[in-house]
């Protein structure tokens, strides 16, 4: 077996009871994780159903769940389960940031007790076999988790490029897309950015947002130009239709959070591309065949994508990204015309309630 990978037939020798689970001690451990291998659908889905709510449960990671890690890594490795996407996703909720921001991975780690990624990472080998999974769902499962392990970089990279050349659904080539750029981007590797650049030229390309987030991993602290007007375009695009976007799963990463994976990647904008991101965000505000309440909506979307949960706006402490969507709202005439843009401005953030007055806030504050 690889190594950090066990089989089912060593559980006996974990002393579970001496293991924490929620509810108490782990015992009931090995019982499930054997269910895992049944033939029976039902008994499959209560073992996972048990799994999620004592190992892992709502972002708390339990210590029993380290121990468990090895025997999920052998039944991939052994082809002991058929819910090999849902093992890996599982995998996957025990290594990745809590965080709902949409930081992309390795941006963010889990807090306190990592023993659980460490289990993983140590083997997550095992995993690579699966990013050349015919079924694309396992193997984009396998690329969401790998992405979240930037040591195993450099092996991960050659499978992760074979599987941005196949032809993949839309949720797992934008996953496996963000996955290369977030490792290729931790391993410092330069050689994956002109098929990036080349898919950012297609602007019929539903996933030119994802090949804009992973050309910004590899390019950091840069962000290309094109990369911007990508993300800035899809960004207005979400705030249309929130709701109507986030119907469609564009990405594993963040359950689907697409623009918290946007706006995480714009918060590191240079200063240099401050003043052309401002610019295009007024064109889009700007434009005059959406309704001054349509506008409104994507203005104050883009705001709360910018600024987050932030009650109030310190002057002179603005980033790059934030300051181009506020120094895009004074000249974003539609949006002022629904009469709700300025009063949200001030009940949400504290600043200024009309474009002059936000526009001088601006100029005081630089």
């Amino acid at each position: 077996m690889t190594e950090g990978v066990l089989s089912l037939v060593e559980l006996d020798r974990v002393a579970w009871a001496e293991l924490e689970c929620m509810g108490g001690p782990a015992t009931e451990v090995p019982v499930r994780l054997r269910a895992l291998t049944s033939a029976d659908a039902g008994h499959r889905r209560r073992a996972w159903e048990w799994l999620g709510t004592h190992l892992y449960h709502q972002g708390t990671v339990y210590p029993a769940a380290a121990h468990a890690v090895p025997f999920l890594l052998g039944l991939l490795a052994e082809g002991g389960t058929p819910d090999r996407e849902r093992t890996l996703g599982y995998l996957t909720r025990l290594v990745e940031s809590p965080s709902e921001d949409g930081a992309t991975p390795p941006a963010d780690g889990p807090p306190g007790d990592d023993s659980a990624r460490r289990a993983v990472a140590a083997g997550a080998r095992a995993v690579l076999p699966h990013l050349d999974a015919a079924d694309p769902s396992t193997a984009g499962a396998a690329a969401e988790l790998l992405a979240w392990l930037p040591e195993l970089a450099s092996v991960s990279l050659p499978g992760l490029r074979r599987l941005c050349a196949r032809r993949l659904p839309g949720r797992e080539r934008s996953t496996a897309l963000i996955a290369l750029g977030a490792l290729a981007g931790a391993a410092g590797t330069r050689s994956d950015p002109a098929m990036l650049e080349q898919l950012l030229g297609d602007r019929a390309d539903p996933d030119r947002w994802a090949a804009a987030v992973a050309l910004c991993r590899i390019t950091v602290p840069d962000q290309p130009p094109a990369a911007v007007a990508a993300m800035v375009a899809e960004l207005a695009a979400v705030n249309v239709d929130p709701q109507g976007y986030e119907r469609v799963w564009r990405t594993r990463f963040h359950d689907n959070h697409v623009a918290g994976l946007l706006a995480a990647t714009l918060r590191h904008l240079p200063q240099e591309r401050g003043e052309s991101t401002r610019d295009l965000v007024a064109r889009r505000l700007g434009e005059t065949e959406s309704t001054p309440d349509e506008v409104a909506a994507v203005a104050s979307g883009l705001v709360v994508d910018a600024l987050g949960d932030e009650s109030t706006v310190a002057p002179g402490v603005l980033t790059p990204w934030q300051r181009a969507v506020l120094g895009a709202l004074p000249g974003a005439d539609p949006a002022w015309a629904s009469g709700e843009l300025g009063p949200w401005l001030t009940s949400a953030y504290g600043l200024p309630g009309t474009g002059e007055a936000l526009a001088a806030w601006l100029a005081r504050s630089a």
